[in-house]
């Protein structure tokens, strides 16, 4: 079975492709046209039908999930989808017309694309608890899931309070004067490093009217409210208290609702599966599964840049009946040709030679940063050594380099750092590993320093040999300087989606200190780039 699989509307589109239960090709819209967040998914659309893996003719079904861009795919009784699934229906079958012809639909509720991308992670293992947790579902902002005979049933939504789902990082932001961008979270929550819980905040945020998330005026007027009072002062010391204890309110109202939920056996807690762009708050995820005593499943592709592959697997497992194979992040469109890049290379007028793992380790050593891009990208907002910017953890000022001047961002973010599977295993002994880096860990003192978050955290990428050249660059570069991990950091300029192609990266990294640029089995010299 060939199935087209689309997130066509809101924030974070694409498009994926399947056969026979294998993810074949994915992409999303922002990585094609450099815009965050991009919306139109018909460039993604286009894109995925021009490959040649893609066989157009011989699609069988189309899926997509909701809101739903009805110009793209001309679904006839798009009013009755809207209506069932507005009413809980998990999904709606019908047809669409598309590719020049009518093809069968399935139009996949918001919150069920989630929670069947997070099972998939699970591995559908019977009794699966599943959190959908997000800003704004089609119908909720919160909801539970349980996997039951093979099949994804709807058993809760919105269990969750204002201060425990996105809706409340949102208002938190806003609070602050982060403004409404999808990617505000991600800023707020690194300022909780900084600060402490404070009761006197936990108060107030505990007496907010619940209502705050359906009422707009409300909101306002709580916002301003709290904005007025001293404890709330958006001068930094002040804001990091009150991220703090936000995020402590976060993480305990979770685990409330899971605690009542999960199962329990003999042997301990069942299994858990974590959905929806809250699933990126590591800190959560990482005392969810200390507390647990168990790995928790959690996507890569967690938020909106997940549907893609959530709706297909959703048409797939629980409408056709097909089980679709494990599949792993990088998927996120092709990977260039070497002519290609060497088309992009030599026509910046630099000269590529061939990649040299003993020099790219020596650059590291020596506290250069490397532009590092691999085969097909990474599915979701994590760089995971395909798309990702490299340097050393001990070297003092890298944090500062590649964070604030290379990526320009605010000082106060903490950067992530990947290593070898038998070396995460030496640090942490029994701890499941983490390949998305979805979790964060107490560094050593004088282990990757500049890693190192203010809270002496790290989030951690966990590497196998299977990724053999950044693995083997790990090795290298550990026999070189004696330490174990890299900065790890996603490929991106200043409010740029990851760069997806070598033109990308020259783009935004040539005018930079950049060190040295490697694309697969070639590397330029970032200096001859200037």
């Amino acid at each position: 079975m060939k199935v087209l699989s689309l997130h066509s509307a809101g924030h974070d589109t694409g498009v994926a492709y399947f056969e026979d239960g294998r993810l074949v090709f994915a992409v999303e819209t922002e990585r094609l046209t450099r815009v965050k967040h991009d919306h139109r998914c018909d460039v993604a659309l286009r894109h995925v039908l021009d490959q040649e893996c893609v066989d157009t003719d011989g699609i069988d079904l189309v899926a997509v999930s909701t809101p739903v861009r009805s110009g793209l795919l001309r679904i006839p009784d798009m009013d009755r989808a809207l209506e069932r699934t507005a009413a809980g229906a998990l999904h709606h079958r019908t047809v669409c017309e598309m590719l020049g012809r009518r093809v069968e639909c399935v139009v996949v509720t918001h919150e069920v694309s989630h929670a069947a991308l997070a099972a998939h992670y699970a591995g559908w293992e019977e009794g699966t608890v599943v959190l959908v947790n997000e800003g704004r579902g089609q119908l909720t902002r919160s909801s539970l899931f349980r996997v039951s005979g093979g099949a994804l049933k709807w058993v809760g939504k919105d269990p969750l309070p204002w201060y425990g789902n996105g809706f409340g990082w949102t208002a938190i932001g806003h609070l602050l004067g982060f403004g409404p961008s999808p990617s505000v979270a991600g800023k707020v929550m690194a300022m909780g490093g900084y600060g402490q819980p404070d009761a006197r905040i936990h108060e107030q945020l505990l007496a907010v009217d619940p209502e705050v998330m359906n009422d707009r005026g409300l909101a306002e007027r709580v916002r301003a409210d709290l904005a007025g009072r001293p404890e709330f002062d958006a001068g930094f010391e002040t804001a990091s208290h009150v991220v703090a204890t936000f995020q402590e309110m976060f993480t305990g109202a979770v685990r409330e609702v899971l605690d009542r939920h999960v199962t329990r056996t003999d042997t301990g807690m069942g299994p858990i599966a974590l959905g929806g762009g809250c699933a990126l708050n590591i800190v959560a995820n990482s005392v969810l599964r200390a507390e647990y005593g168990r790995d928790i499943a959690i996507p890569p592709a967690c938020g909106d840049a997940g549907h893609p592959t959530g709706a297909g697997l959703y048409a797939l497992s629980q409408v056709a009946g097909v089980r679709p194979d494990p599949f792993g992040v990088y998927h996120n469109g092709g990977g260039e040709s070497r002519a290609d890049v060497l088309r992009t290379v030599e026509g910046a007028g630099l000269r590529a030679v061939a990649y040299d793992r003993s020099a790219v380790a020596g650059v590291l050593a020596a506290g250069g940063v490397v532009a590092w891009a691999q085969g097909a990208a990474e599915l979701g907002p994590r760089a995971l050594g395909h798309r990702s910017l490299l340097g050393s953890p001990a070297v003092p000022g890298m944090r500062a380099r590649m964070s604030e001047k290379l990526k320009q961002r605010e000082w106060y973010r903490p950067l992530g750092a990947v290593m070898r599977d038998e070396r995460f295993a030496e640090l942490y002994p029994g701890q499941a590993p983490s390949p998305y880096m979805l979790f964060e860990y107490r560094l050593p003192d004088g282990t990757a320093p500049e890693a190192r978050h203010v809270n002496g955290t790290c989030r951690i990428q966990t590497l196998g040999p299977d990724e053999d050249r950044l693995y083997g660059l790990l090795d290298e570069f550990e026999g070189l300087s004696g330490v174990p991990a890299l900065i790890n950091t996603s490929l991106n300029g200043p409010g740029k989606p990851i760069a997806h192609t070598a033109q990308d990266v020259l783009d935004d990294f040539a005018p930079t200190d950049v060190d040295l640029f490697v694309f697969d089995d070639l590397m330029v010299r970032g200096d001859s780039a200037r």
